[in-house]
């Protein structure tokens, strides 16, 4: 049976909406060669092999059909376009299992797959070979193990909220969540284990949403019934308490391991409160995070990881996310990354947004500096040296939409003081009129003043298909202009970020129909503007520089 746990995730559902699903009875060239009128199945079975070994994923070659594509009536359900959408999805409610097989007189295998959603089920050919997944199917792993850091054997912890929501962090459950064909809770309701004190003895990343699961297993023996997989950031620490008022952030790197731990305060909260907000967003619950709580969290990071050699120099949209859900008494992670060493003769020089995200680095180095030795003297930068490294920030800036055209008196302080072999961060707040050729600037205006409140400028990130200059945004069906989902629910997310303490905000937290055909239209290369609704009554703003 399929696992009873149902996420459903939004990235397929543009693409069902402008038309992707055809309806075609007429098979895929690459099937048709081959599908004799006289084809017919020589065996029909139920696979039994274990359920990891049957989780599959789509080379987008051929579609999904109804039945075997070679059987006279064979409907397309979800066309290459879309299966391949789904391979790179990343919700683990797209993952598939292929669970019925059959084989032709042509030595054809088509396999019976379904999501684990159960939003997607039908057959789609898989080869020459019966047991051995080719033709438009290829295997997927849908969870790596990691080592267990040997510090983490040593805590013992408790379910931070437990209960009976099915959202991977209130109940365990035998497999980590949509990754094992017949996984399910362990219990209906884990409330009555909200004491039991828990030992972490396994750990694994799901591979689309990279978040990190831990197996856990009661000290007492007469709760054995909790054991099972929950999401590392739905424990907490049971000797360790964690202040009502504090949110635990686990820095771990990509092996699971735990590099340091901060516990981010905040004044006038209640345990149990969330860190941010979440808004709707055609159904789908999105998390924010204010602009100053992920300002501030960036700066502890990056304080946290000084004396390592990790950093974490930018909070991905996911990440503000998780940490905007997480609630004040319980623990949530972020995952940081390997950073490179300073050479002794360098300063690593960071240039941060206003969100104190780094958006420009380079290493200012001279000759004949070494470790410790201080860049200036008595707060002061000789003049070559300010020259040298704004020459350099112009060049680090280059495609990020903002400039360095000056030092302030606090920044030379700064400078002057740092020492060769370490890092120094440098803010600025001023952008610049070019837009990168795979970026639309959207500006927030104010519809009374015209002014522009704030702006962002979403990006397409994608290596392997970059967005050329001059193409479009979203997706044009006759005079109707759409956005694919996973561009909306970003824009959305980037949009309350950035309004996020200004007194503006997008109606309802999310983009309106006028809104989704400006952006839709709008080209890579270009700005578009957008109205902002003033939420404190003040429509007098100061454009944004």
């Amino acid at each position: 049976m399929l696992t009873k746990f149902k996420w459903h995730s939004p990235l397929i559902l543009s693409l069902i909406t402008v038309g992707l699903f055809s309806g075609s009875y007429l098979l895929t060239t690459s099937q048709a060669t081959s599908a004799h009128a006289d084809q017919q199945i020589k065996s029909d079975q139920k696979l039994t092999s274990q359920p990891q070994k049957r989780n599959v994923t789509f080379t987008g070659t051929v579609p999904l059909y109804t039945k075997p594509a070679f059987k006279k009536g064979a409907q397309e359900v979800v066309s290459k376009v879309a299966l391949k959408a789904l391979a790179k999805s990343d919700s683990s409610a797209d993952n598939f299992v292929a669970y019925r097989q059959v084989t032709t007189n042509h030595n054809q295998v088509y396999y019976k797959i379904a999501s684990f959603s159960g939003q997607y089920r039908g057959w789609i050919y898989g080869g020459h070979h019966a047991g051995k997944f080719a033709g438009g199917l290829e295997p997927f792993k849908t969870f790596k193990t990691i080592p267990l850091p040997s510090n983490l054997t040593k805590y013992t912890f408790n379910i931070a909220a437990p209960g009976l929501s099915n959202d991977g962090k209130s109940v365990t459950y035998t497999a980590p969540m949509n990754t094992v064909d017949g996984a399910e809770q362990t219990v209906g309701d884990a409330v009555a284990y909200r004491q039991t004190p828990l030992k972490v003895d396994q750990m694994g990343t799901r591979t689309r949403e990279g978040d990190t699961w831990v197996h856990v297993t009661s000290t007492d023996p007469s709760a054995s019934k909790i054991n099972g997989w929950i999401l590392y950031k739905g424990l907490s620490q049971a000797e360790s308490p964690i202040s009502s008022t504090a949110v635990r952030i686990d820095l771990v790197n990509s092996s699971g391991q735990l590099v340091k731990t901060i516990d981010y305060q905040k004044d006038g909260v209640k345990a149990g409160q969330t860190l941010g907000s979440s808004y709707s967003n055609d159904g789908t619950l999105v998390w924010l995070l204010g602009a100053s709580d992920q300002q501030k969290i960036q700066d502890a990071v990056r304080d946290a990881l000084k004396d390592t050699n990790y950093s974490l120099e930018a909070l991905s949209t996911s990440q503000t996310g998780y940490l905007a859900e997480a609630t004040f008494g319980g623990k949530t992670s972020l995952t940081v990354q390997p950073a490179d060493p300073v050479p002794n003769n360098a300063i690593q020089i960071n240039i941060v947004n206003p969100a104190d995200a780094v958006i420009g680095s380079f290493n200012y180095t001279k000759a004949g500096a070494a470790t410790g030795q201080a860049l200036g003297s008595d707060s002061q930068l000789s003049a070559d040296d300010q020259s040298a490294i704004l020459d350099n920030a112009k060049t680090a800036l280059k495609s990020s939409g903002y400039s360095l055209k000056s030092l302030s008196p606090s920044q030379i302080n700064q400078l002057a003081a740092t020492t060769f072999g370490s890092r120094v961060y440098l803010k600025t707040t001023t952008k610049t009129d070019t837009i990168a050729n795979n970026a639309v600037r959207i500006n927030f205006v104010d519809p009374a003043t015209k002014k522009t409140v704030t702006s962002i400028d979403y990006t397409n990130t994608d290596s392997d298909d970059p967005a050329p200059k001059g193409s479009d945004l979203g997706i044009q069906s006759g005079d109707q202009w759409s956005l694919k989902a996973e561009d909306k629910t970003a824009i959305t997310g980037q949009a309350n970020a950035a309004l996020d303490g200004t007194g503006y905000e997008l109606a309802n937290h999310s983009l309106n129909d006028s809104a989704i055909t400006t952006l839709g239209a709008a080209k890579f290369g270009q700005a578009v503007n957008l109205d902002v609704t003033a939420t404190d009554g003040n429509h007098q703003t100061t454009t944004n520089q």
